[in-house]
């Protein structure tokens, strides 16, 4: 993630699957703000971490809410998801950089709501990651990054046409045209040195996972 502002990460946690015992090494040492919305306080609960702030509508964690934590609920029928209204909650404190904890697995409706939401954070200047544990996901636009070889693999999926490069990896790519009429192209790439280069032009979402 880049250099993070003078707010730090808000972490935020949210329904979904989660890996509890790979996230544990994956959880920033100091955060700006702890955000678990709904049943994300369920994941937090496991790893061991007291959310500054819980919200949602609370049909999905039906246990007793701790005590001594805000709360802020919403009803049931409303227009965003509490992902949403967590993500939006940090932004609207002057949180630039967010990372989401969950957010895969379960319905499909809201994995592929979370991803298009990521593509949102990064058109609005945010750099926000989701991760499970397993995979990270972050949507990167107009910009090069470098992907940590950890013995995983990467794979670049572009909603929408763009050109990207990849270097320093199993697979390379020179300015290939990336969209969903070739959906694989960008699938699962592996790192071959201490990095790999990726340069996007246009928008793509970045995927790396464990193996």
């Amino acid at each position: 993630m880049e250099t993070t502002s003078e707010r730090g990460i808000a972490l935020i946690f949210t329904g979904g699957y989660c890996n509890i015992e790979r996230m544990r090494a994956r959880l920033p040492r100091e955060c700006g703000i702890v955000i678990a919305a709904d049943s994300g306080l369920k994941t937090a609960q496991a790893l061991g971490v007291r959310p500054d702030i819980l919200m949602g509508d609370f049909d999905s964690y039906t246990d007793p809410l701790p005590e001594g934590i805000e709360i802020f609920r919403v009803p049931a029928e409303k227009d965003v998801t509490d992902t949403v209204l967590a993500v939006d909650y940090a932004e609207a404190r002057g949180f630039r950089h967010l990372l989401i904890v969950g957010g895969t697995g379960g319905r499909l409706d809201h994995e592929l709501s979370n991803l298009f939401l990521l593509a949102a954070l990064r058109e609005r200047g945010l750099y926000a990651l989701l991760t499970d544990g397993d995979n990270t996901i972050r949507a990167i636009r107009d910009e090069q990054v470098w992907i940590k070889n950890e013995g995983g693999y990467f794979s670049l999926i572009a909603p929408e046409r763009c050109i990207a490069t990849i270097r320093g990896a199993k697979y390379p790519l020179e300015r290939a045209e990336l969209d969903r009429a070739h959906p694989s192209l960008g699938v699962s790439n592996e790192v071959t040195g201490g990095f790999a280069e990726v340069t996007v032009e246009g928008m793509a979402y970045l995927i790396t996972s464990r193996r």
